[in-house]
């Protein structure tokens, strides 16, 4: 349940697209080869020379009828817009499935996720090209009620913020997310109480931020004189006759008819969900959205800022928004002014995905081919579809043919310099959201022995090869990876196509699999031993010495102390799931209580295990397992130490 958990808190903290190279591996084998089948035959539609859509819509239809089939997908909307125009628009699945009311595209509203990001970004280009906001100024200059702290010398920008370089650590849990309208947390109250530490230099690396996007929302509002969502409504909605969408939450009730409801599958059955309240971080993103409103967007940016005569931005600006930033690695797609950077059989593609919980969102624009895509999959279980639905749409009609590549033959001689654990910047280090990272999100690279590295962190292992300076090809695939040095020539950073604002760099030693995971294994296996001993040997205590009960007692707390954690913890999560983004329950608090007893007892376990060996309690074999066992207490103190767990710090 805790992987279940981690999955969700994934797709909602990254709410941008993987790329075509995420692979889902967790598809049963007769699903996976259904959905290449269906999209085999989806890919069999008609079509013309490279960049003409001739059979479309059955190629659509194909495409998102083979997702619905294998995967558990509810709804989904599509829009595509070319050479100025809304050249396809369709609605597929139930807005509402009680109600049995079908998708339609221009009034079923899509909860869109971090594809809102890209109206704020918007925005505050449109407070640029007034002269109201400096993109090199210190963000606390437009702060009214509270300041960023000066952790580091050089101030956070706009420019910053807009290339998710703030340098800002992670954070979520108990306030990111919300079901109760009653309890809802406003943009100004939440940017004040969660500032999150700031952990890296500004500009240093891209790491997403969605509190730095929301305080890019509220600094708009703080410099337009009106709070963030009137100031889209007016601005960008009015202009580009968006009537079918809002940041406000719930649904004013003008809109409330066209709401698209989550759903979660419990026992084979959709179960619809709660509205996401996504206020107090609205601006990352709280927008819904239907896909003909949305095509509207793409229409405008990919005409220079304008759309039927009205204009949201001057070309000049547009342009400005739409040019790189900030690139990791220079051979790599890069963050523009909000918009990032991807490739796709040798198109440059700028656009933003989006998760929610319930929702799975991708828009790209191909400003080249003046192609804009958006989609939209009502699901709680999966991101496949959104993922491949661009891929899938330009293998078919902008096809190129792979080229081979040899291994250099001296590589495997140099492979083990880029072999390591690397972690995305994207984490948590001062709170206990730091134990997020336990359960994956490191980046596993390792010489394969056969001139290529093999590279896992998403789905299935791939190898790599070698074709530039510390620059990677998949075998197989398009998709490229670049590694970084520093002052001495050492491997450090990671960076990878497709995700241009997560950059990543070697993890500490002591976040490697050995002491994350397969340590506090064997430490659990022998905590169980203690009461596996004790069963078998609980005729003999009462005939022991004071200090050997002593020590039994001591072993017995600090092991049930570290056993009942992990248990506790695991029933909370399974009860609880997506309400911890909500609030954190007394009763979280509570289980924390539980490694602050067990380190504390491992003080007295040490020191009976010293007593053992000095005073000769048992048999020497029994006296190496308590000591084994001190370790372990030795050992899980520093762990939870290392990952924030000794304590209460949420925030």
């Amino acid at each position: 349940m805790i992987r279940k958990l981690m999955a969700l808190f994934a797709a909602l903290m990254v709410s941008v697209s993987y790329a075509a190279y995420a692979q889902d591996d967790s598809l049963p084998q007769d699903a996976a080869d259904e959905m290449a089948q269906s999209v085999a035959e989806a890919a069999a539609a008609p079509a013309t020379a490279s960049g003409g859509y001739e059979g479309l819509e059955a190629f659509i239809d194909g495409m998102v009828e083979s997702h619905r089939k294998t995967l558990d997908i509810s709804g989904v909307t599509v829009s595509v817009v070319k050479d100025g125009k809304l050249i396809f628009a369709r609605g597929y699945g139930y807005q509402d499935i009680d109600k049995d009311i079908p998708v339609d595209p221009e009034t079923s509203l899509f909860r869109i996720g971090s594809t809102s990001k890209l109206f704020t970004w918007t925005s505050v280009m449109q407070m640029v090209e007034q002269g109201k906001i400096d993109l090199d100024a210190d963000v606390n200059t437009y702060l009214k009620t509270f300041q960023i702290p000066d952790t580091f010398d050089e101030p956070i920008t706009m420019r910053h913020i807009l290339t998710h370089t703030s340098g800002f650590e992670e954070g979520a849990l108990g306030y990111l997310i919300n079901y109760d309208i009653n309890n809802i947390t406003q943009l100004r109250d939440a940017m004040a109480t969660y500032v999150p530490a700031r952990i890296n230099p500004p500009g240093k690396y891209s790491s997403y931020s969605n509190y730095a996007t929301a305080l890019a929302g509220l600094i708009v509002a703080n410099v337009s004189g009106v709070s963030f969502n009137e100031y889209v409504e007016q601005n960008i909605y009015a202009p580009l006759g968006m009537t079918h969408s809002t940041f406000r939450e719930p649904l004013p009730e003008n809109l409330a008819g066209g709401q698209t409801m989550g759903y979660r599958n419990e026992a084979g059955k959709p179960v619809a969900q709660p509205y996401e309240l996504i206020t107090g971080f609205g601006p990352a993103g709280a927008m819904a959205s239907s896909a003909t409103d949305m095509a509207k967007f793409m229409l405008a940016h990919l005409n220079s800022g304008t759309l039927d005569g009205n204009s949201i931005l001057s070309p000049e600006t547009t342009a400005q928004m739409h040019s790189v930033l900030f690139q990791g690695d220079k051979r790599l797609g890069g963050m523009a002014h909000g918009f990032y950077e991807e490739y796709i059989n040798g198109h440059r593609l700028i656009g933003h995905g989006g998760d929610t919980f319930q929702f799975h969102t991708n828009l790209l624009l191909d400003q080249q081919e003046q192609l804009g895509i958006f989609i939209s999959y009502a699901t709680s279980s999966d991101t496949k579809g959104r993922d491949t639905f661009v891929e899938t749409f330009y293998d078919h009609y902008y096809p190129v043919e792979l080229e081979s590549v040899t291994p250099p033959a001296d590589f495997d001689e140099r492979a083990g310099k880029y072999a390591g654990t690397y972690q995305f910047w994207r984490h948590n280090e001062t709170t206990i959201e730091k134990a997020m990272g336990l359960m994956g999100g490191g980046l596993e690279v390792a010489p394969s022995g056969e001139g290529t590295l093999i590279f896992a962190g998403f789905g299935g292992p791939k190898q790599y090869v070698e074709v530039g300076e510390n620059l990677f090809r998949q075998v197989d695939g398009a998709h490229m990876i670049a590694f970084g040095e520093n002052e001495n020539g050492e491997i450090i950073d990671l960076y990878i196509e497709g995700l241009p604002f997560m950059n990543a760099s070697r993890a500490p030693a002591f976040e490697s699999g050995l002491f994350k995971m397969l340590l506090p294994v064997v430490c659990f296996l022998l905590f169980i031993t203690v009461f596996l001993g004790w069963c078998y040997r609980r005729k003999e205590y009462k005939l022991m010495e004071t200090g050997e009960r002593n020590a039994i007692r001591f072993s017995m707390g600090m092991a049930g102390a570290n056993l009942l954690f992990v248990i506790f913890l695991l029933l909370i999560v399974s009860v609880y799931q997506m309400e911890l983004f909500q609030n954190i329950p007394f009763i979280f608090d509570l289980n924390l209580v539980l490694p602050i007893v067990a380190s504390l007892l491992t003080i007295g376990v040490v020191y009976h295990a010293v007593m053992a060996w000095r005073e000769g309690y048992w048999r020497r074999g029994r006296r190496v397992h308590y000591t084994l066992v001190a370790l372990a207490g030795v050992y899980m103190t520093v762990f939870y130490y290392y990952w924030n767990i000794l304590g209460f710090q949420h925030y």
